[in-house]
């Protein structure tokens, strides 16, 4: 890249259908900067009103590790030539990857699987990264 930005493109990635073509688009679009793609997947503790046992927590991180080494196994195989990091958060996903983009140069995620009305309508998660998101958010529908 021309050395004026961070050379990084982060993707918020929940392993859901939508969140595929937005793999695939963010994959091209690091391979077309020369960056490195962050894969990033965020997961938030319900609010039960009591925390958490540990075994309960090591399920969420273990299906975030699962859906990361997907998604870096799919990156391996389509677009060798990118660098790719996975970072599994805990927390508020919308605020997780704002925090991975302070050092990047773009942000892509999926886009909510509605159609009609709702279609016109953004996720918590987009409408907060459109909002509040320090570089170009990317919303990828499929």
């Amino acid at each position: 890249m021309s050395g004026k930005g961070y050379d990084r493109v982060v993707l918020g990635y929940d392993g859901s259908t939508m969140a595929k073509p937005a793999l695939e688009f963010a994959l091209a679009e690091a391979e077309l900067r020369g960056a490195e793609l962050v894969i990033v997947y965020a997961w938030t503790e319900p609010d039960y009103g009591f925390g958490l046992s540990e075994s309960v927590i090591g399920e969420f991180e273990a299906t975030g590790n699962a859906l990361l080494a997907e998604a870096a196994e799919v990156a391996a195989k389509t677009h060798s030539g990118v660098k790719v990091t996975t970072a599994l958060e805990s927390g508020n996903a919308a605020s997780r990857i704002i925090e991975h983009a302070e050092k990047a140069d773009l942000v892509v995620v999926g886009a909510r699987g509605h159609g009609g009305f709702q279609a016109l309508m953004l996720g918590s998660v987009s409408d907060q990264l459109v909002h509040h998101c320090p570089v170009p958010v990317v919303i990828v529908r499929s």
